[in-house]
């Protein structure tokens, strides 16, 4: 909403706010030229000295914008130099309308559609037709769409098949205008499908292909293994002009840790000044403004007071769990790491994560034990392209000592317990082939954390089999245990038999493959610690940790409450939780598996 509305202020007030806005006008009335032409009735009877000046009644006066009253309502009556109606209103020496009046923000809207569609319009390049789709209904696959475009029309549907790599041969450009077109005419669940050009990267179309038939064998999609330097595109030459995974993942990894705490306050301090700037827009004009609007006026448009930023315990390689990419660099070779930038943007290429500070170093070498099992196995990496493949991604998670136990300040020193998470997708592919490729995965990894010096510890391995486009796996997410912890191979689920644990505040959290927990644990216990000063916890106190996962900050501020509940729609993490309030003894603690808004209305 354009309107910046507050409630009726006080007299003395609209007077000097009145008195700032005539002042500006004459000063401008004096700077610019006289106009030797009358424009009109209401004008002429103001007086035509001032009704000829050009700026007359080109703003909307602000009794009118406020209140829509008229002419009679406000205190100048007749002689007042601002427009009270919208018909009133004149068009600004240089063809402009007041920024307030309904006449602008019709203007604005045409022009942002006019823009819209002409960022909608598909032009086709006559070298290159790697093209992709954008507006299809979540989970659409080629399964899904062939029918779609069948439907529409036979004869070009085959034609943007092509385009999509469904059937390998070239199309014109005639061809793929029509089959843009078909789509055009054709919007579905709301949003109109469309083709833009795809930015495919010369290594990711050299690697694209190697599937795995049902007898495992891997098969050639018919890409060429070379590209030619000129059809490399503008992305990866942006890309490439990174260091590696470090710029990408860690930008503020060159500043002093001071420096990046500043930095980070800046940031924010921005964030919470444009709440309060939107807050004050979003306000209908019936409503007055919030009193915490008003009072950020006082505090620099700050919507309420800011402490600034906490340091954390631990600077280095402080996370306890990192979810590495499986991809291609930009060499061409099979790598465990981080993306360099966002797929959206149409990058896919994945870089070791060397020299990333927030990384441990056990979390590295066994991303590196990975990436070395790749380069041997025949079971192709996962396309974002194409959406196909096996191997995913590697997830390292990391559990810690308890804090007493702990007398060095370097966080590798306190990691205790490892789990790793394999994530693959095993659709067409047979089981028996699945099955060796995992035992040997296994053995590798078990074998390679041994004979590291130290050794690295190593708890329990878990395969996730994830069939969905993004690596997002729902929580139901089929898990194929590995290796599994000493003493739990007997009893429970197999999310109870694959589990480590972490420590906060000295309490005991056994965490499973899919469970939440804060990934800079020393950093969450002051955070905790914290949010229990300001919330000025006593014994009378029902406090409700809504999605609250696996229950730490109930079960950390339980000792200063009466009763704890704990809300989350996550049936593991919720087991997880009620497992933590038993392990540690904790009996005020109460949690229930739901959504919020239903558990609240029953």
């Amino acid at each position: 909403m354009e309107d910046v509305l507050t409630p009726p202020p006080q007299p003395e007030l609209v007077g000097e706010k009145r008195k700032r806005e005539e002042t500006s006008l004459d000063a401008s009335i004096e700077d610019a030229p006289a106009t030797p032409a009358s424009t009109g009735g209401a004008e002429d009877a103001a007086g035509s000295d001032v009704a000829r000046h050009p700026m007359w009644k080109t703003s909307l006066c602000s009794y009118f914008r406020r209140r829509g009253a008229g002419a009679e309502e406000c205190s100048h009556g007749e002689s007042c130099r601002y427009a009270h109606t919208e018909e009133e209103l004149r068009p600004r020496p240089d063809g402009t309308w007041d920024p307030t009046s309904d006449r602008a923000k019709k203007l604005r809207k045409v022009a942002a559609e006019a823009q819209e569609e002409a960022e909608e319009e598909v032009t086709v390049d006559e070298q290159s037709l790697d093209k992709c789709l954008v507006g299809l209904p979540r989970g659409w696959t080629a399964d899904r769409l062939k029918p779609f475009l069948q439907d529409q029309a036979s004869s070009t549907s085959a034609e943007f098949l092509l385009v999509l790599g469904f059937i390998g041969q070239c199309l014109s450009v005639e061809q793929l205008t029509n089959a843009v077109q078909i789509l055009k005419k054709n919007p579905s669940g709301g949003k109109e499908i469309k083709i833009v050009d795809a930015n495919r990267r010369s290594h990711q179309k050299a690697h694209d292909g190697a599937l795995v038939s049902n007898t495992g064998t891997a098969t050639e999609n018919g890409s060429s293994p070379t590209t030619p330097a000129e059809e490399t595109s503008v992305l990866e030459s942006v890309s490439s002009s990174k260091k590696g995974a470090r710029d990408a993942v860690t930008p503020l990894a060159n500043m002093t840790y001071i420096d990046q705490l500043e930095h980070k306050k800046q940031s924010m301090s921005q964030i919470l000044k444009k709440l309060t700037r939107n807050a004050r827009k979003a306000c209908p004009p019936a409503i007055p403004h919030p009193d915490w609007v008003f009072k950020s006026k006082e505090i620099g448009g700050l919507p309420c007071k800011f402490e600034g930023i906490l340091e954390s315990p631990v600077v280095n390689g402080y996370r306890n769990k990192c979810e590495f990419s499986v991809g291609y660099s930009l060499e061409g070779k099979k790598t465990v790491g981080f993306m360099l930038g966002n797929f959206r943007e149409g990058v896919t290429a994945v870089e070791e994560p060397v020299n990333c500070p927030n990384v441990s170093e056990i979390s590295c070498k066994y991303a590196q034990m990975f990436q070395d099992f790749l380069q041997s196995s025949s079971f192709p990496l996962w396309s974002r392209i194409d959406n196909s493949g096996f191997w995913r991604q590697l997830t390292v998670r990391e559990g810690r000592c308890p804090t007493e136990a702990v007398v060095s300040q370097n966080a590798e020193s306190q990691i205790s317990e490892v789990m790793l998470i394999v994530q693959v997708c095993s659709t067409g592919v047979d089981e028996a082939l699945i099955k060796e490729e995992f035992d040997k995965l296994s053995a590798i990894l078990i074998q390679g954390a041994a004979t590291c010096s130290p050794p690295l510890p190593l708890t329990t391995i878990v395969v996730q089999d994830h069939k969905g486009i993004s690596n997002a796996a729902p929580t139901d997410c089929p898990l194929i245990p590995l290796l599994v912890p000493k003493g739990d191979q007997l009893d429970g689920t197999t999310e109870d038999k694959i589990r480590i644990h972490d420590h906060i505040s000295n309490l005991k959290f056994s965490l499973s493959p899919t469970a939440f927990f804060q990934v800079n644990t020393l950093a969450a216990e002051r955070l905790y610690t914290l949010a229990g000063d300001w919330a000025n916890l006593n014994s009378d106190t029902l406090l409700f940790d809504v999605c609250c996962g696996t229950g730490t900050i109930g079960l950390t501020l339980a000792q200063h409450v009466g009763m704890v509940v704990g809300i989350e729609m996550n049936e593991s993490a919720v087991s997880n939780a009620c497992r933590n309030a038993l392990v540690n003894g904790i009996k005020n603690c109460r949690f229930v598996c739901g959504k919020v808004r239903l558990i609240f209305t029953t």
